[in-house]
């Protein structure tokens, strides 16, 4: 019997949530360092922010997270991968706005708003384990990600190559939200998508990490 989890759709082209949007220029609420690759030096590119909303995306004690990449063409850095630094999730507490650091050459991508709509999901069959699922469990989870909202705050990730939930400080995160590459076209591999995740540790140095998939 499906288990349904209500959470939030991240909607292309809403704007009630101030702050939530794709592309453009970041958009400071307080001291807001521009990340370069630890891999390769090069500044990374914006992709999306996040603001804190009390009741549907708490990232408390930070007023917004800005997450960037490194999209630097004459280099393979693992962009992907949430512990290489080729990409970067900076939280940022309320303060007085600037954007300090170097930034990345080339055109920003298009600026997309988001919004927030209500909407549920089927967890039992996202939350299933591929490797050990039943033929009955794999058909339920094709058609638990059709449903799912492909962009969302809550909820369990909808993961296009099977779990990769990162870890950090000796434990797995906590899922905050995955973003769907179209209709931005944010390079997360081939129409892929993003996934936000959290520390559970409240003293951790860096809270949130960053991890994709494409297809």
């Amino acid at each position: 019997m499906a288990t349904f989890s209500s959470l939030w759709a991240l909607v292309p082209g809403a704007s009630d949530v101030p702050l939530a949007k794709v592309g453009g220029a970041p958009e400071p609420v307080g001291p807001l360092p521009w990340p370069a690759c630890t891999a390769c030096g090069t500044p990374m590119r914006f992709l999306f922010q996040l603001p804190h909303v009390p009741g549907r995306l708490d990232l408390s004690p930070y007023a917004a997270v800005y997450v960037f990449q490194c999209e630097n063409p004459d280099t393979a850095c693992e962009r992907w991968d949430p512990h290489s630094g080729a990409n970067a999730v900076v939280a940022v507490e309320a303060g007085t706005a600037s954007v300090e650091g170097a930034r990345p050459k080339g055109l920003p991508y298009a600026e997309w708003n988001l919004g927030l709509a209500p909407a549920e999901e089927d967890t039992e069959a996202l939350s299933v384990d591929v490797n050990e699922a039943t033929d009955e469990q794999l058909a339920a989870l094709d058609r638990a990600l059709e449903e799912a909202p492909e962009s969302k705050v809550g909820g369990v990730a909808g993961w296009v190559n099977g779990d990769a939930t990162p870890e950090c400080c000796g434990e797995p995160m906590r899922f905050v939200a995955q973003l769907a590459a179209m209709p931005f076209g944010l390079a997360f591999g081939d129409n892929g998508r993003g996934y936000l995740f959290r520390c559970r540790r409240k003293a951790c140095g860096t809270p949130f990490r960053l991890t994709w998939q494409g297809a």
